[in-house]
């Protein structure tokens, strides 16, 4: 049987392996494109319903007419190519199989212009024509063993690999390509941008930025952002000049700034309505109407499952505040069964009110790893949610820090209806430098500290060391 189940797999492998046109590379693949498609489609209705598609008409229509331009100089423009802006505030672009290609409205105050907005998704169609995610698929179906993959030689309702791939998730989607999957995508995108007009140096630029990013470590909330799916774009940019070099011709020099810099005019920046706004130490959120003051100088990070806050990256204490799940019965019962489920027992506790909301207020131990844990946890009822707003420390740290956690507990609050509607995204706007500004005092003058000097100076395109020249135009974050 063991001698049969391996010749399976020989067999498989042997098919599987087939010459990439647009590569010219061997690659294992173990499934059909329509298959691919298919997995493509049912990842689409994943990504749009989590991270949901950003609502402005006008910059899907003009991202989906770049798009498809660069699909049709592609080696598979009969794919059912899709783009779109997802509503993330993470700078990033990726791609799923079959042709269906996201960039996050995060990346585009990044971009310079039509060019380099070409480049990121000549890229990510690198990447599909490449089949890097399928390859990639592929070998985790194969390292599965012999019945992993002749499961997929078994007769059935048809789209057998994409099923047994399909418990994979999202997540394997945004893993790192290879070193060499990412120069065959950069190499890819050189061609289709300037097949279509557009300077070919828009790739170099692009990546420049992201190398920038890197390091000042911009990262943003949301899905991860390009330094971590991939590899750094500094190693990219020497290795990308031969194709850029083999792509210039006087008919691809297009760079359209004034076209791309209208289009992304008033583009939200940062955390969305829908996401909840951190403004200083304070996290308001405008749709469910709450807020709460983390400890000043604590670092807040919002994310989709929760927002945390930590006075430091090695600190032994945090504070998260998240959903309570199971909210039903008194809020008492609640808070016991939902701390209990997650591992801490109560030490003493009591009903309370604060700002005039129905809340339990509780000490809890238990242990994360080999470590003992205090916790200081509120369960806060505000319209139909119930809230945890909880304070956490290493036990030696905990009765130094528990004073902190109940005075910030303390701050979470309702808001009405008109504080709500007063909070609104901040976006991107356009200024003119004048003389003697710097990048500071733009941050803090006309951007209202919104964002760092160094995140403004890499938007613009230029090094954070570098001033601004007066006169020039420029891109600054205002408020909404």
């Amino acid at each position: 049987m063991r001698a049969l189940r391996w010749y399976v797999v020989l067999v498989v492998v042997a098919a599987g392996c087939a010459t990439n046109p647009a590569t010219g590379r061997k690659q294992l693949i173990l499934m059909s494109e329509a298959e691919e498609v298919q997995l493509g489609r049912q990842s689409d209705a994943e990504v749009r319903q989590q991270m949901g598609v950003y609502e402005d008409q006008a910059l899907q229509q003009y991202v989906t007419q770049v798009g498809q331009k660069l699909a049709r100089a592609s080696h598979r423009p009969n794919l059912p190519w899709t783009f779109a802006v997802v509503n993330e505030a993470a700078v990033n672009a990726f791609a799923l199989p079959g042709g269906f290609v996201y960039l996050t409205r995060g990346i585009l105050p990044f971009l310079r212009d039509e060019a380099e907005l070409a480049a990121v998704m000549g890229h990510e169609i690198g990447h599909v024509d490449g089949r890097h995610s399928v390859e990639a698929v592929s070998k985790q179906t194969l390292g599965g063993g012999g019945l992993a993959v002749a499961s997929i030689l078994l007769p059935g309702p048809g789209g057998e690999a994409a099923a047994a791939v399909g418990s994979i998730g999202l997540g394997a989607l945004f893993l790192k390509h290879s070193r060499e999957a990412e120069l065959e995508a950069d190499q890819l995108g050189v061609r289709y941008t300037s097949t279509n007009g557009w300077d070919p140096q828009g790739m170099p630029g692009l990546l420049n930025t992201l190398a920038r990013l890197d390091e000042a470590s911009g990262t943003s909330r949301g899905v991860p952002n390009w330094a971590l799916t991939h590899p750094p774009a500094a190693d990219r940019v020497e290795k990308v000049q031969a194709a850029v070099a083999a792509a210039r011709s006087e008919s691809a020099t297009a760079r359209n700034e004034t076209t791309f810099e209208r289009h992304i005019d008033g583009v939200v920046f940062g955390d969305s309505r829908e996401q909840g706004f951190v403004r200083g130490s304070e996290f308001l959120h405008p749709v469910l109407r709450f807020a709460l003051r983390f400890p000043e100088q604590w670092e807040i990070v919002n994310s989709s499952e929760q927002v945390a806050a930590r006075p430091g990256e090695n600190a032994n204490a945090a504070m998260v505040l998240q959903l309570a799940s199971g909210s039903g019965g008194s809020i008492e019962q609640s808070a016991r069964a939902s701390m209990e489920n997650s591992g801490y027992q109560l030490v003493d506790g009591e009903r309370t009110r604060i700002n005039g909301l129905d809340a339990f207020v509780g000490t809890y131990q238990g242990v994360s790893g080999n470590t003992r844990i205090g916790v200081r946890a509120a369960h806060i009822r505000s319209g139909q949610q119930t809230y945890i707003v909880a304070g956490l420390a290493v036990a030696s740290e905990f009765g130094r820090n528990v004073r902190l956690f109940d005075q910030s507990i303390q701050t979470f609050r309702a808001l009405s209806a008109q504080e709500a509607e007063r909070l609104q995204p901040n976006r991107i706007d356009f200024y003119t430098v004048r003389s003697g500004e710097t990048w500071t005092s733009l941050a803090s003058g006309p951007g209202g500290g919104r964002v760092k000097a160094s995140t403004l100076a890499i938007m613009n395109g230029s090094d954070p060391n570098t001033p601004p020249r007066a006169g020039a135009r420029i891109r600054i974050v205002v408020a909404g």
